[in-house]
C-alpha cells in the first residue's frame, strides 16, 4: 500500500476473498502479533476494515477492483471485515503508516477538498446538470456582451449633420 500525495491516490493491492480466507487473514494478523516482526499486514487489514462499513463501501472497492468477492454475499463480506480488526494491536507504531495514514486525513479534512468534491457532486454528477451549467455561462456571456455593447453605442459621440442658422 502507498499513498501518492501528488496525484492524491491511495494504491491498494488486489485482495481474492474466498470462503476460508477469514481463517487465514486471521492466523496472518495472530502471527505478526506474537512475532513482532513487523505489522504490514494489521496495518492493511486495519485500513480495509477503515474503508469498509457498508455493502456500498463494498461496492466501490469492487468497482475500483481492489476487492474480488466469492463469498457470495456481500453482507457476510463487510461483517467479516468488521468483525476481524476488533482487538488488533500494532506492534510498534511505523512512521511511513503513520506519514500515510497523517497525508490521508490532512488531505480529506481540507476545505478546498470538500469545496471541490461538493462541486463537482452538485454540478458534474448528471449530464444534463453539466449541460445546463455550460448554457447558464453562455445565457450570462451573451448578456454581458450586449450589455457591453449597448453602454458603447450609448456613451460614443454621435455625429450629428452641421445645422447652420
Amino acid at each position: 500500500m502507498k499513498y501518492d500525495k501528488k496525484k492524491l491516490r491511495l494504491h491498494l493491492p488486489r485482495l481474492v476473498v474466498f470462503d476460508d480466507t477469514e481463517d487465514l487473514l486471521r492466523n496472518l494478523i495472530a502471527y505478526e502479533i506474537s512475532s513482532r516482526k513487523g505489522d504490514d499486514f494489521s496495518m492493511y487489514a486495519n485500513i480495509m476494515d477503515s474503508l469498509i462499513d457498508t455493502q456500498e463501501d463494498l461496492a466501490i472497492l469492487k468497482k475500483a477492483k481492489v476487492i474480488e468477492n466469492h463469498m457470495g454475499n456481500d453482507q457476510r463480506f463487510v461483517d467479516m471485515w468488521n468483525d476481524m480488526c476488533i482487538s488488533v494491536r500494532y506492534n510498534d507504531k511505523s512512521e511511513r503508516w503513520e506519514e500515510m495514514i497523517h497525508d490521508i486525513v490532512a488531505h480529506h479534512s481540507s476545505l478546498w477538498h470538500r469545496w471541490n468534491a461538493e462541486f463537482h457532486e452538485r454540478f458534474f454528477s448528471r449530464p444534463w446538470l453539466m449541460a445546463s451549467l455550460f448554457v447558464a455561462f453562455l445565457l450570462l456571456a451573451a448578456t454581458i456582451y450586449q450589455a457591453a455593447y449597448s453602454g458603447i453605442g450609448y456613451y460614443e459621440p454621435r455625429n450629428q449633420p452641421n445645422m447652420k442658422p
